[in-house]
């Protein structure tokens, strides 16, 4: 038997929430801001194919609506979107606005099912990890 206890909500955001985010900040980017898609891959540090990914939907694009149930998380994105499509990115408020997002989406507990589906011993009703 395989134990699956070691399986934080963290591995859920790094599966599934993250790529989400990085598919609407990088369309943020090449829409609203005007940037390449070569640009955009340099200022998210991945490739211009990871970029084509998250743009048609290959990367991310399971998780985009439920990160965008997240009044709270959406706007920190778009707001993170226009910090890295300056030409001087401070990456501190990068790394925050991302975190703070994940935070949002943790909190309002819209990765519960995500987690539930990575552990099914978990009882989500009395999971308080993400809200704490």
């Amino acid at each position: 038997m395989v134990a699956t206890a070691m399986k934080p909500p963290c591995l859920v955001v790094v599966s599934q929430i993250l790529p989400a985010m990085r598919a609407i900040v990088s369309r943020e980017m090449i829409e609203r801001d005007g940037l390449r898609l070569g640009e955009v891959a340099e200022k998210m540090g991945v490739t211009p194919a990871a970029v084509t990914q998250y743009l048609k939907g290959v990367r991310g694009s399971d998780s985009v609506s439920m990160v965008n149930r997240s009044r709270r998380a959406r706007k920190i994105l778009l707001e993170l979107a226009y910090e890295l499509a300056r030409e001087e990115t401070d990456m501190v408020v990068v790394l925050r606005k991302l975190c703070q997002a994940c935070n949002c989406i943790r909190s309002e507990r819209l990765i519960c099912g995500m987690c539930q589906n990575s552990l099914p011993k978990l009882d989500i009703r009395k999971c308080d990890i993400c809200v704490t």
